[in-house]
Formats: C-alpha cells, sequence, structure tokens
C-alpha cells in the first residue's frame, strides 16, 4: 500500500509540474501543502497512529494525554489552565522517525513513552479566548490520522464543539473517538442521561453515538477510569483496514478536487478559432479591418474568460496585441501585391489562404500554444484524479 501510496504523491506532483505556469500560486497552494505533508507522513511508521487529543478548555486533555502514556509529561492544572502549544509523545521505538513529521507540523514539545503504539499530540483548546490557538488547531486536525475529542459533564453540548468541529468534519467520524471525561463526578443515573443526551447531540451531527466512551483520566482517588478501554479502542481503530491510507486518499481526493475546479473545463478553441479567422479573413477582404480586428478580440476575450489564473492572463495580452497584428498583416497583403492601384481590385484578388495563414501564425498559433500547456496539465489532473477515485473504492470495499 506505501508504494501505492508513494505512486499517487508523484502523480500529484506531477499535476502540480503541469499546472505550474498555467494556474495561480494561491490555487496550487493547498495541494502542495498536501503532498508535502503525504511525503512526509509516508516516511513514518504506517504501524503508528498519530492521535491529536481534542477538546475545551478544561475538558482534561493534558490529563488524559499523562494517563494514556502512563506519567506526567504535561503540565496540567493551575500550572497549565488551557493548553496554548501543541505537545506530542512518540514510543520509544520509534526512535527519531517522527522528527520530520512534527518538525513539519510545528509540534516542539516532545516526549516519550513505552510500549505505547501512537504518537500523541495534545492540542491547543478548541474554544480558547486565544485565536491564535484555535487556529493551531484547525492547521493540525487535518495532518493526524485519528481524533480522540474530549469533553466533560459541563461542555459536551459546546455549541462550538459541535458546529465548528465535530457536525462539518462528520465526513471522518470512522477516525474518531469522543470521550466524556470526569464522569467519576456523576452518580449512575447522571451519567446514563448524559451519555443519552451527549449521543442525541452526536447523531444530530451526522456521528454515531457508539463513538462515545466514558473516562476519569484523574480522579481524586485511585487509577483511571476507562483509559485502558480507550488504548484498545484506539489499537482497534488503528488496525482498521488501512485506516492510515484511507484517509491519505480521501485528503488527496478533496485536494485533486478543488484543483480540477480550478484548472476548469476544456475549451472547444479549434472549431471556434476556424469560423474566428473565416469571419476576419472576410471582413479583411470586405476592406473592413476594424471589424476583422474586433471579431478576432472578442473571440479571445470570449477564451480568456472562460480559463483563469496566468492562462487568462496571457490570452488576454494576445487579445491586446491584434490591432497591431492586423494593421501588419493588412500592410503586408498590399505590399504582397506590389500594385500602386491594389486598392481598386481589392475585392476581385484579395488572397484569402495568405491572410488565413498570416492570422493563424500571428494569433490563432501563439493562443493554441498557450491553451496547450493548460490542456496537457488538464489531462495530468484528471488522470491523477481517477487514480485517487480509484484507490478510494478499493480501500472502502
Amino acid at each position: 500500500m506505501r508504494e501505492r501510496l508513494i505512486g499517487l504523491v508523484e502523480k500529484a506532483e506531477l499535476a502540480v509540474a503541469s499546472s505550474s505556469g498555467v494556474m495561480s500560486d494561491e490555487a496550487l497552494e493547498p495541494i502542495i501543502d498536501l503532498v508535502r505533508t503525504l511525503r512526509v507522513r509516508l516516511s513514518y511508521p504506517e504501524e503508528v497512529l498519530v492521535v491529536a487529543l481534542a477538546g475545551g478548555t478544561g475538558s482534561g486533555k493534558s490529563s488524559l494525554f499523562n494517563a494514556l502514556v502512563g506519567e506526567e509529561l504535561v503540565d496540567v492544572g493551575g500550572v497549565r489552565p488551557t493548553t496554548s502549544q501543541p505537545a506530542a509523545s512518540v514510543p520509544v521505538s520509534a526512535g527519531s522517525r517522527f522528527d520530520g513529521f512534527l518538525d513539519h507540523i510545528g509540534v516542539h514539545e516532545r516526549h516519550t513513552h513505552e510500549d505505547l503504539p501512537l504518537c500523541l499530540i495534545d492540542l491547543p483548546d478548541t474554544d480558547s479566548v486565544e485565536i491564535a490557538h484555535r487556529q493551531r488547531v484547525d492547521q493540525l486536525l487535518p495532518l493526524v490520522d485519528a481524533v480522540v475529542w474530549v469533553t466533560d459533564p459541563e461542555k459536551y453540548r459546546d455549541a462550538r464543539l459541535h458546529h465548528d468541529y465535530l457536525a462539518p468534519l462528520s465526513d471522518h467520524a470512522s477516525r474518531f473517538l469522543v470521550v466524556l471525561n470526569q464522569v467519576d463526578r456523576l452518580s449512575s443515573d447522571e451519567l446514563g442521561v448524559v451519555l443519552t443526551d451527549l449521543g442525541s447531540a452526536l447523531e444530530a451531527d451526522g456521528m454515531a453515538k457508539e463513538l462515545i466512551l466514558p473516562i476519569s483520566a484523574s480522579p481524586p482517588a485511585g487509577p483511571p477510569i476507562g483509559v485502558d478501554q480507550l488504548v484498545d479502542r484506539l489499537k482497534t481503530l488503528g488496525n482498521g483496514r488501512d485506516l492510515v491510507a484511507t484517509k491519505l486518499v480521501a485528503d488527496l481526493a478533496t485536494a485533486t478536487r478543488a484543483l480540477a475546479a480550478g484548472a476548469g473545463q476544456s475549451l472547444e478553441f479549434d472549431s471556434r478559432a476556424v469560423a474566428a479567422v473565416s469571419e476576419a479573413v472576410e471582413r479583411l477582404g470586405s476592406e473592413d479591418r476594424i471589424g476583422a480586428t474586433s471579431r478576432l478580440t472578442e473571440f479571445l476575450d470570449a477564451i480568456s474568460a472562460e480559463v483563469d489564473g496566468p492562462t487568462r492572463h496571457h490570452i488576454a495580452r494576445l487579445a491586446a496585441d491584434v490591432p497591431a497584428h492586423l494593421a501588419r498583416i493588412d500592410s503586408e497583403l498590399r505590399s504582397d501585391r506590389g500594385n500602386r492601384r491594389w486598392f481598386l481590385v481589392r475585392r476581385r484578388s484579395f488572397d484569402n489562404e495568405s491572410a488565413r495563414t498570416k492570422l493563424n501564425e500571428s494569433v490563432i498559433r501563439p493562443a493554441r500554444s498557450i491553451l496547450a500547456k493548460r490542456a496537457v496539465a488538464l489531462a495530468s489532473i484528471a488522470d491523477l484524479a481517477v487514480d485517487v477515485e480509484s484507490l478510494g473504492r478499493e480501500l472502502a470495499r
């Protein structure tokens, strides 16, 4: 599977290279960033799942982080009331193989743990008053393999959690778990009510209530509650058929669709060009250079309106040069006659084929050359889309 994913990444790089100079840098930036991320992701162990802990202030993410690795690695409580910077812990057995990935996503606080086959990332708080913290969460969520959403008996119905994250991301529910932390604060009856209500909220978000797991990462007395069950669920998630590959292919499919939308549709250039040149030649033959100029300019302006990025700019420049080309061609045709009274017999002796050839060389061929590069880009993007869709269907079976 790794080889096939690498093959898709290489095709994506080819699509980007073909689209350079055809599409704008802004349009290419998302897939360039994704390809870079995929390269980094494929460079570290697939058997180690990258799991982010996400949630609001006071939900107990950092306590859960410590409970999962079995020691106090990150500060909690009064020392660190809100998580402002992400922290990571990787298996000792992975050595330095995660360094490139963590460098890439900007996680600088790093720890190690024994046995657990997970790379854990404690994200900043999703409801932080600091906009930069929430932006950091939004940047990191797409880069991990799975997410444990941590909530508590007070904030499990938080609008930001459900409206800003869970509902919009419901298509990725196969990579999510939702833990209700601090259940030691509830009686048995209260816990049942809260779990039922949280399950209803998840179903409204488009997710399954079976994703919920009640835990207490740091009870006042005794060992953590439900953390071992959470580890088992995460291991099962990681052992799911090609979870990492499914996530990477889904990300690439999204980026490819955006790239294809930005590239636009194929154009019926040749037939339209023939019609425009034929009419321009006819008008030149009728001594209507202004009409001929207008027809070719309108044709190129219409093509320009149907493309985007640098291609639009190049075609628009060709359109702006049409008057100069027509003036030169008209002058050359007069000179070719070598007859001072040529204008008196022009209607009878106008050289249509020569005019057509000159217009094609000066106006149509440069436009076709520009659009040929765009056609190559479209073909490359379409080829990538077919392969991504094919692997996506295979993984879904």
